[in-house]
């Protein structure tokens, strides 16, 4: 998903419109939808400090809207991965796998902790990576992927989560983490 894609599907999730957001940075109100506009659909970018900004209006993390040298590859790769879900929707699942001894004989296997009713002819394929920290990032996110499935979270909540990622990580219960992404109950 491009950036200009992103901008445009957090700006609709917040329910701003183009020139309110181009008002909020400061455009005039005669150009302010225009150059919202110009962003979305990528004939101009923004670069770091407007992607900044546009990032508090919006309350997300600016990484969503900027791809700059300032970010690593395990970052860059998990935010291409959630994004490329909201890209194909239901086509995408993330599971953990799980470690168990066949019986019969003996071998250590693995398999899926849920199947998520998955529906496809052959079983899925898994990724593994020798990576630990984007292992921790993919274990986040499947710990998540699986409460929205079970209904423990909203969409919404779920969205929130990707968009100000990593700062709504708490390492699966472990800390409290720096955004809080879940709504009151």
């Amino acid at each position: 998903m491009q950036i200009g894609e992103r901008l445009k599907r957090i700006r609709e999730f917040r329910n701003i419109k183009q020139k309110d957001l181009g008002i909020a940075l400061g455009y005039p109100p005669k150009s302010a939808a225009v150059r919202i506009a110009q962003y979305e659909s990528c004939s101009v970018a923004p670069k770091k400090e407007t992607a900044m900004a546009i990032s508090e209006v919006l309350r997300c993390n600016y990484i969503n809207i900027y791809y700059g040298a300032d970010l690593g590859k395990a970052e860059r790769f998990m935010l291409d991965l959630f994004w490329m879900e909201e890209s194909i929707g239901s086509s995408l699942y993330v599971f953990q796998l799980e470690k168990y001894n066949d019986k019969q004989d003996g071998r250590t296997v693995y398999g899926m902790v849920n199947d998520y009713k998955y529906s496809g002819v052959f079983p899925p394929v898994a990724l593994a990576f020798d990576y630990n920290i984007v292992n921790d990032f993919m274990r986040e996110w499947a710990i998540r992927f699986k409460e929205l499935s079970n209904k423990e979270i909203t969409y919404d909540e779920y969205f929130e989560w990707k968009l100000n990622w990593p700062f709504t990580c708490d390492d699966g219960g472990r800390f409290k983490p720096s955004i809080n992404w879940r709504k009151t109950r």
